[in-house]
């Protein structure tokens, strides 16, 4: 989720990690009169408070803001992912949360990368909150001998160059690393004849199938999907940030769908196949349980080898149109992300109707 809501000060170098214990750190630093600490997962009040903050910050001036529900990330925050640890960490000031945080971290491939994201409510920016919270999640990141250190955020198109939030990035030493374009499809798809794009692509990929599926995806699908799935870092342009290919495995693809369930998520995912049974490229829509009234479109991929037969175009068609018998009219728009070099997806996404709405530029600290 994108950095919104953050103060435009300096990083204040004060944070400390103390010895990893599970999925939580333990250890308290102290800016002024404020405690960082970590958040405390077994606290439904404090877990309220800080799922409060996310969204007050990530909704700030922007109006197609994705967000959480409390339901998500209580699972997200309370169970244990296998692949991932979450470091979340809260800013307390006389006894009240005023600012939270939280960095991803993979623990089974891309160890040199964690993505940090503070947040901070509108009306407490410029207090040093934000910067405070950074310095935690650095100094945890850090210790567990993280280099390559990503914030993304968002804003609009006429701030790129001078918005707050790139200011707080670069004064805290982040770097402009890569820009996305963030974009939305009106829902239903009423301008667009999806039809006609799925006849259209047919005779390029003749001897490949295309198929969707809602979770759970078929055992015998699953070698194969992660195989792609896995090439989607490496393979999506990047700008200045560097991937290896992930290591999600058949078992691990269980162990999300059962945690999405637990969320309440939907997940819709379009797969190109050989006639074999090959998954050779997919698509992924996410339909969340509370962030009315958004789909999420996740990654889309088509494995190098069987590009240039329309894939991409007939996966993401398919896609929009059996997601439209699947939801109700609550569900009024989908919302994705394409870095600003990627030409092929840009012009799929284009003929699909997808608009562009505002930048989501990542920012990349290396340290040590």
């Amino acid at each position: 989720m994108p950095v919104s809501g953050l103060d435009h000060a300096w990083v204040a170098q004060t944070g400390h990690a103390a010895k990893t214990s599970g999925s939580v750190r333990e250890g308290v630093s102290t800016v002024g009169r404020m405690e960082i600490r970590p958040l405390d997962r077994e606290d439904p009040t404090e877990l309220a408070r800080y799922h409060a903050i996310s969204v007050a910050a990530e909704r700030f001036e922007r109006p197609y803001a994705a967000t959480w529900g409390l339901r998500e990330m209580t699972v997200e925050l309370t169970e244990d992912d296998p692949m991932e640890r979450k470091d979340a960490v809260v800013a307390v000031d006389a006894d009240t949360v005023v600012g939270a945080g939280i960095a991803w971290s993979s623990l089974t491939d891309n160890l040199h990368l964690s993505w940090l994201m503070p947040w901070v409510e509108p009306d407490r920016r410029r207090r040093g909150i934000g910067s405070a919270v950074l310095a935690e999640l650095v100094a945890l990141c850090r210790a567990d001998r993280r280099t390559d250190l990503v914030m993304e955020t968002s804003y609009p198109f006429e701030r790129r160059e001078d918005h707050p939030y790139r200011r707080f990035a670069e004064k805290n030493g982040f770097q402009l690393a890569n820009t996305e374009i963030g974009r939305v499809r009106d829902l239903p798809v009423e301008d667009v004849d999806l039809d006609a794009l799925v006849e259209e692509a047919a005779p390029h990929h003749a001897g490949y199938r295309v198929e969707t599926f809602e979770d759970p995806l078929p055992d015998e699908l699953l070698p194969s999907f992660c195989a792609a799935h896995n090439r989607l870092a490496v393979d999506a342009p990047g700008g200045d940030l560097t991937f290896e290919q992930e290591a999600l495995t058949p078992e691990l693809v269980r162990v999300h769908e059962d945690q999405r369930r637990r969320q309440g998520r939907r997940k819709i995912t379009t797969v190109a196949m050989t006639e074999a049974g090959e998954v050779v490229g997919y698509n992924d829509l996410v339909v969340p349980d509370e962030d009315l009234p958004n789909v999420w479109q996740w990654g889309t991929l088509v494995v190098p080898a069987h590009r240039g037969h329309r894939l991409g175009l007939a996966m993401k068609a398919r896609g929009l149109k059996e997601l439209q018998g699947r939801v109700g009219p609550e569900r009024t728009r989908v919302l994705t992300c394409n870095a600003e070099q990627n030409a092929p997806m840009v012009s799929i996404n284009v003929r699909l109707g997808f608009r562009p709405v505002e930048v989501t530029p990542a920012f990349l600290l290396r340290v040590p």
